[in-house]
């Protein structure tokens, strides 16, 4: 029996998800994301250093806690591949640049008739086989239950922008603002949010769900902007609520006359 994608029904019954974005080996905070009632956490695989043991055992963790785990990469679709198989039920690839590179992730992730992911369902993430009555039906299954992404981050993704959306199998897009200033040579601001604003807006269109830090102050614009990913991350938990503390405590020391330094 193929798990079902909480997150994925979720967005396709039109609703909104809630996520946290942390590193492969914060299994920790998966499980107390689950706990606390997020939906999806997407496993940086991308930039922090990790190995695939972790990534499993962080897998294990959203599988109890009912976390969907979406874990990001580059552009090596055998990583992704040993994602899927170890438990994943999604994956989000960095630096989409093509209608070409979005096609190559929805192969690597999906099986026929969508894809071109090769069949293993002896692993944990296909139940140890102990329950495939067809593997047809399996393969069929868990395209339904696998979500593919693909991050927005170059000028060469927004000039492709219909082509890449164009793309069946595509479920989801995320957005680097940064690095597509970056890939522009650092534009002006303004010129950025028209980017930003018709990749989104496209996207939505193609019928594509688009994930977008949030925090308690832009939600309801995010929502009106069309975004129904919305994700946070612990260590900006952190950093924020450390300086709030740090700050009023300062301030009762000095109202009690108590020395800071």
């Amino acid at each position: 029996m193929v798990r079902p994608n909480k997150t994925k029904a979720k967005l396709n019954s039109g609703g909104a998800a809630f996520g946290v974005t942390i590193g492969p080996n914060d299994i920790d905070l998966v499980e107390m994301a689950g706990l606390l009632g997020f939906d999806f956490a997407i496993v940086d695989c991308e930039h922090d250093l990790f190995d695939e043991s972790a990534l499993a055992g962080l897998i294990r963790a959203g599988d109890v806690h009912g976390v969907t785990i979406i874990a990001r990469m580059q552009n090596n679709f055998e990583l992704a591949l040993h994602a899927l198989d170890g438990g994943a039920q999604g994956v989000l690839i960095a630096r989409v640049k093509t209608a070409d590179d979005a096609q190559a992730i929805v192969d690597a992730t999906k099986f026929q008739p969508e894809g071109k992911r090769t069949i293993f369902f002896r692993s944990r993430g296909g139940g140890y086989a102990l329950d495939i009555p067809s593997p047809q039906q399996w393969t069929l299954d868990t395209n339904a239950q696998t979500m593919a992404g693909c991050i927005m981050e170059e000028i060469s993704a927004v000039e492709n922008l219909a082509e890449i959306l164009a793309v069946p199998g595509i479920d989801f897009i995320d957005l680097g603002p940064l690095d597509l200033s970056h890939s522009k040579g650092w534009i002006e601001q303004s010129e950025l949010n028209q980017l930003v604003d018709k990749i989104v807006t496209d996207s939505v269109k193609a019928g594509k769900a688009v994930n977008s830090p949030a925090n308690v102050d832009n939600i309801p614009e995010l929502l009106d902007k069309g975004f129904r990913m919305l994700s946070v991350s612990p260590t900006e938990f952190f950093q924020t609520g450390a300086i709030q503390f740090l700050s009023h405590g300062r301030d009762v020391l000095a109202s009690k006359g108590i020395p800071t330094e």
